[in-house]
């Protein structure tokens, strides 16, 4: 008789090891796959918004050349890339000192529009 419990007790022990076993594994999977799909979703992210500055970027070169009465076609591509890094770069400080005043002006209940 005590045989027979301690037999069942190991069984049971044993299926509740194989099924612990089994739902760790399977939450392992879900783990990796959901920071798999993070990491993707964070490269589509910054490939956004590369590209939203760029296009920011290009668009103030462009209304800088008209306003100074000039084409594309009067700078080299070399140059014309120069003027977007440079332009790019404006636009990321900017961003920087307008979160940064976002921040400060939140701390003190305004917001700003």
């Amino acid at each position: 008789m005590l045989d027979k419990i301690k037999e069942k007790a190991n069984t049971t022990l044993q299926k509740s090891k194989e099924i612990t076993a089994a739902s760790v594994e399977k939450s392992k999977e879900i783990t990796n796959a959901s920071i798999e799909k993070s990491k993707e979703m964070t490269d589509a992210s910054i490939k956004y918004g590369k590209k939203f500055i760029r296009k920011k970027a290009i668009d103030s070169i462009r209304e800088k050349l008209e306003f100074a009465q000039k084409k594309e076609s009067d700078f080299t591509n070399e140059q014309m890339r120069e003027m977007i890094q440079k332009e790019e770069k404006k636009i990321i400080k900017s961003f920087g000192i307008n979160g940064a005043v976002t921040t400060i002006l939140a701390l003190f209940g305004i917001t700003n529009f």
